[in-house]
């Protein structure tokens, strides 16, 4: 015992002690009693180890992983590594874990909660889409993380839109962001789908550093750009709107009739148990119900809506959640630009901080299937309730305080087949609140910056 004892105090030194480990994310798997990890580090080590108990003073498992390196642009990465972990036990266990090595040292103690379950109710999922690195970036983590703090529900973890962290080919920015995003991402599980920005990141377009850096589920055994999981009362579909196929963003041939993607996607949602999943949500990047001026619809959003409304609507998903659009939007049941009972709503959340500045010039007049739009920086909460219900809130925080701008509750009857439509409200464009004091004026100043730059910076 005193040996174990002793062992353990060295353990605990080794990770107080300097590391060069940094970057961890967490990801969850599709089998819920697995978990996927990645970190880095500037290193030629290529030998780390992931350890993890739920005893914060036993970690009494651990994981051999080996890493690897990529070359893109003329810049060579830290050495990455990830791995998963096995036999964990779901419903939101807490578990402590450390990654590293002697030779790269530890990354701090932290501690991660499990995923809740499949067909368990009551769990919160917190949304965002274009994060960037910035100051806005940083104060919509820091909110999040508070409102992690505070559930009353379990948690599903972090759904991003993708769009991370805006390098468009200039590599070292991948590990700021890194450093940026383990804040939350390295206790929080995040599931991320991919962006423009990831698209045109590499001349080739091969996704090589965010698909070398994050992980996510295999399809059928192989990693692709879409996957779908399954989370509390949710089937999740993450579907990838860019694909190295794709020469201009004015054509969709990722999701054309007969590719891969789109004879997985038919599949996926022909597949789900809505006795177990009732709720089916679509998360991609690009939307094509949105009423900004950012991005036309017509040339943009025409060809994902060509390849993936009508499948949709025949499998009635209930909620889609894209970005992009650096603005926040809700809409009503949408089928064609028509509010239609039993069609998908959607969401546009683009608004995590970015470094373009807020989309701010909106379509006029408001269409009638435009709920609810606000140029504001934030992210939002989804709570799954129980089959029959689901409650949405979007929190800005451009005025650097935590603000319900927007709330919604989805509803359906018991026999769980068609969302309930609250009919057609008066559209609504909010507009953002600045803090009536030094720091709501430091903000305004500085957002106001940003915007006038959007104009000016790739998309």
């Amino acid at each position: 015992m005193l040996a174990l004892a002793v062992c353990l105090w060295a353990f605990a030194a080794k990770a107080l002690a300097s590391t060069l480990v940094e970057q961890m994310t967490l990801s969850f798997d599709s089998d819920p009693s697995k978990l996927m990890f990645s970190f880095a580090a500037f290193s030629n080590e290529t030998n780390a180890q992931f350890w993890w108990g739920t005893d914060k003073y036993n970690f009494n498992n651990y994981v051999n992983v080996t890493g690897i390196q990529y070359n893109l642009n003329g810049y060579t990465s830290p050495m990455i590594y990830k791995g998963t972990i096995t036999g964990l036990t779901p419903g939101n266990t807490i578990y402590y874990y450390s990654g590293g090595s002697d030779a790269l040292g530890w990354s701090d103690e932290n501690y991660f909660k499990t995923h809740p379950g499949v067909g368990v109710e009551d769990v919160t999922f917190h949304v965002f889409g274009d994060l960037g690195q910035t100051e806005n970036s940083a104060n919509t983590l820091n909110e999040l993380i508070a409102y992690e703090k505070a559930l009353s529900s379990k948690t599903g973890g972090i759904l991003s839109m993708g769009d991370l962290s805006y390098a468009n080919g200039d590599e070292p920015l991948w590990d700021s962001f890194g450093k940026l995003i383990t804040l939350a991402s390295g206790h929080i599980p995040m599931m991320t789908t991919y962006g423009n920005h990831e698209w045109f990141d590499s001349r080739n377009h091969d996704f090589t550093a965010v698909l070398s850096r994050y992980n996510n589920p295999k399809v059928d055994g192989e990693r692709q750009l879409y996957y779908s999981f399954e989370s509390g009362l949710v089937h999740w579909v993450m579907i990838s709107g860019y694909c190295q196929e794709m020469k201009t963003v004015y054509t969709q041939p990722c999701l054309a009739e007969g590719s891969p993607q789109m004879n997985w996607l038919t599949k996926d949602l022909a597949g789900v148990d809505r006795t177990k999943t009732p709720w089916v949500i679509a998360v991609f990047h690009q939307p094509y119900v949105n009423s900004n001026d950012a991005h036309s619809m017509d040339t943009e959003g025409a060809p994902m809506q060509k390849a993936v409304e009508d499948v949709l609507n025949q499998y009635k998903v209930d909620l889609v959640f894209s970005g992009h659009v650096h603005a926040y939007e809700r809409s009503c049941q949408v089928y064609q630009y028509e509010c239609t009972p039993g069609a998908p709503y959607y969401i546009t959340i683009g608004d995590g901080g970015n470094l373009e500045g807020l989309a701010e010039t909106w379509l006029e007049p408001q269409p009638a299937w435009s709920s609810f739009r606000q140029a504001s920086y934030g992210f939002g909460e989804l709570r799954v309730v129980n089959s029959t219900s689901m409650e949405w809130r979007w929190h800005q925080n451009q005025d650097l305080l935590p603000t319900i701008a927007d709330e919604y509750t989805f509803t359906k009857p018991s026999d769980g087949q068609m969302l309930k439509t609250a009919g057609a409200s008066k559209p609504v464009t909010g507009h953002p609140v600045f803090a009536d004091n030094a720091r709501g004026h430091k903000a305004e100043q500085y957002n106001a910056a940003q915007t006038k730059l959007y104009s000016k910076s790739p998309r």
